[in-house]
């Protein structure tokens, strides 16, 4: 008995060594598939000229993690913001935490950030159950067709996805929740010798008002005489929304395209007012993308164009009954209504070489025109208080009606393989816009491959954010005004990163930074225009470890620690950095009871933010959250069960808020529960 136990290790192991061989010896040649920020797979990430974080479905619905914005909580160095219409946004590495376009959202390969903002928290609400991959790439080194992001990239790969060991199934899910939230969804794919066709579609609504306040007129928002009308209560951050997504493949021509209906409370008041329940925001986004990929020969082609559309349209309670601005009384309070609607039309054309040994040459262009093609700005009555709305369309717009911008962004780029341990990946953007250009950006990164265990990466990488078009055209509005004289924010960013692989599937990875950013933009109530007014330097270091604690359990945890300093232009004096968390922590634990159940633990901490220099009130305190969920999946029948509580210990989660705005910050939910149906086909 025990020489066939002995033989049997021995077999076992002599497997193991040739499949780590094989490996080894595969790992060079697939490298060319994961060339752009779209990775195809998660095979190799480590392998590649970025810092990479890949989070899978399957993990995620284990954990009982039920959209996009939770997903992104667990990425190392990501933190989350917000402001007083709820337009949350992730925060990579603590760069300007009260800015949008900091990073740029691709579904399935297009960018969906939109355009009023440069933002995509309508977007964050998206059901991981329709998403089968996230990858997330840490720094401005993420480019690829022309997209430049400042901070980072995150690419959603949708089941739309099917290849060769990657195939997608058919499903239907259904969720019930706290604040009274629904949801229902399916995933459909056709498949045919020439044609391959993806929908997906999802319908989610909830009820949510959370207790908050006082709000900003306790500070003077809407001036002096206007601080005794300061209320405390619910803001209505419900949520009301619907999707349908289609993706279509024929032969060398795709097809894809997106429906998002995105409605939301009005959350914590567009002046600051604490809003009526029923005041609500709409997000709209739609795109359509036509694509032709061809390979000849050496060379493979890849051209796009598509069309994008995306609107801000509130309907809200501004100010409250008896409110008094500049001398008028309003007794039945001040409403608005608000809508501008943006048009993106865009077209790529790349080029890849392979015809010399050892190097994958990139050549192409991405021309955009941006273009506002609809505004409305009603108001009760400025002249008498009476609540009645006014048409003050073109009288007094709330934004610039003829806003436009062309943006022309050319690139090359060349992947070369110096031997099997050494690579190299260089090259150059140029853009150039209507406004101020952001000119030559370079980036180079090497990764040596000393051998499968370790991995050693250094990376230099240059990127610019154009300034929002709420930051550019914004008019007649006492929080905000736009300036079109902004230059792009521009960042510089060093990155040096060791990973130690031990399995397939275990790793440890460390990777430390420094960013130097310039002309970043703000604005504040004591001066209302945005304006380039600060330089900023980040620098901090992430830690990751993905393993094994016992035989078919999962454990991954992250630490962020970074630091740095402000620095006002023309001042010289440096600043502690505002609004972030200098010590983030994060992990999860799965334990396999067997292939059928499992219970997971995700433990996340959130350090203190200390305020700007100015604003005398408390550092924002740290928190902790505590999740577990209960997982089932029936492999004969193809069904899954998920019961999931967020937040167990109710802790106090707040997103910082400006000076003179919400004084106790921005509340967010406590305590929730959750419980997931989903039936695969």
């Amino acid at each position: 008995m025990k020489y066939k136990i002995n033989l049997f290790l021995l077999a076992c192991l002599t497997t193991l060594q040739l499949q780590a061989d094989d490996l080894h010896d595969s790992l060079f040649s697939d490298m060319k598939e994961f060339d752009t920020i779209a990775t195809q797979t998660k095979q190799n990430e480590h392998y590649q000229p970025y810092i990479i974080s890949v989070l899978h479905s399957k993990e995620l619905e284990k954990l009982g993690v039920s959209n996009l914005k939770e997903a992104l909580t667990l990425v190392p160095g990501v933190d989350m913001a917000t402001d007083n219409t709820n337009n949350q946004t992730p925060i990579f590495r603590g760069s300007n935490p009260f800015a949008y376009g900091q990073s740029k959202l691709l579904i399935d390969g297009v960018v969906v950030n939109n355009l009023f903002f440069d933002a995509y928290s309508e977007y964050l609400s998206m059901p991981i159950d329709m998403i089968k991959r996230i990858e997330v790439i840490r720094g401005p080194g993420s480019k690829v067709d022309g997209i430049n992001a400042y901070a980072g990239s995150i690419n959603v790969v949708t089941y739309a996805e099917d290849f060769k060991g990657f195939e997608s199934n058919d499903k239907l899910v259904f969720k019930y929740g706290s604040y009274d939230y629904r949801m229902g969804g399916f995933v459909k794919n056709f498949k045919t010798q020439t044609l391959k066709a993806h929908i997906d579609f999802y319908y989610q609504k909830d009820n949510k008002n959370i207790s908050s306040g006082p709000d900003g007129l306790s500070q003077g928002s809407l001036g002096a005489a206007n601080v005794g009308l300061s209320q405390s209560g619910d803001a209505p951050l419900w949520l009301d929304e619907y999707a349908l997504g289609l993706n279509l493949q024929y032969k060398e021509f795709s097809l894809k395209a997106r429906i998002l209906e995105h409605k939301q409370g009005s959350a914590y008041g567009i002046n600051l007012a604490l809003p009526q329940k029923s005041d609500r925001i709409k997000l709209p986004s739609y795109y359509t993308e036509l694509g032709y990929a061809k390979n000849i020969d050496d060379f493979h082609v890849d051209i796009k164009a598509g069309v994008k559309y995306d609107a801000f349209d509130s309907k809200a309670k501004l100010i409250p009954d008896n409110a008094i601005l500049n001398g008028v009384v309003f007794p039945e309070g001040g409403y608005g209504e608000h809508y501008a609607e943006q048009r993106v039309l865009y077209q790529t054309s790349y080029l890849k070489y392979n015809g010399l040994e050892k190097h994958q040459i990139t050549l192409g262009y991405r021309v955009t025109q941006e273009k506002t093609i609809d505004i409305k700005s009603k108001l009760s009555n400025l002249t008498t208080g009476d609540a009645a709305l006014v048409d003050y369309t073109n009288t007094l717009p709330f934004f610039d009606k003829d806003a436009r911008r062309n943006v022309y962004a050319f690139s090359l780029q060349d992947a070369y393989d110096m031997n099997e341990k050494l690579s190299v990946l260089y090259g150059v953007n140029y853009e150039q816009t209507s406004y101020k250009d952001a000119g030559v950006e370079p980036r180079i990164s090497f990764v040596y491959r000393k051998d499968f265990k370790n991995i050693f990466k250094a990376i230099y990488s240059t990127a610019h954010r154009n300034p929002s078009w709420q930051e550019m055209f914004t008019k007649n509005n006492s929080a905000r005004v736009g300036s079109t004289d902004l230059e792009p924010e521009k960042v510089t960013s060093y990155e040096l990163a060791y990973i130690r692989n031990f399995t397939s599937d275990s790793y440890f990875q460390s990777n430390a930074f420094y960013l130097v950013n310039k002309n970043q933009i703000y604005n504040s109530p004591a001066d209302p225009v945005y304006k380039n007014t600060a330089k900023t330097d980040i620098y901090g270091i992430e830690l990751e470890y993905k393993g094994h604690l016992f035989f078919g359990d999962q454990l991954y945890v992250t630490y962020t620690y970074l630091d740095g300093y402000y620095t006002i232009e023309g001042s010289g004096i440096n600043n502690n950095l505002p609004n972030v968390s200098h010590h983030l922590a994060k992990g999860y634990y799965i334990y396999n009871f067997d292939s059928a159940l499992s219970l997971s633990t995700t433990i996340k901490y959130v350090s203190s933010k200390e305020r700007l220099k100015t604003d005398l009130r408390p550092k924002v305190k740290p928190y902790s959250t505590v999740d577990t969920a209960l997982n089932y999946k029936n492999l004969k029948y193809k069904y899954m069960v998920n019961i999931s509580c967020k937040n167990i210990f109710n802790a106090d989660v707040r997103y910082p808020s400006p000076p003179e705005s919400y004084v106790d910050d921005y509340a967010q939910e406590r305590r929730t529960f959750l419980i997931t149906l989903k039936k695969s086909f």
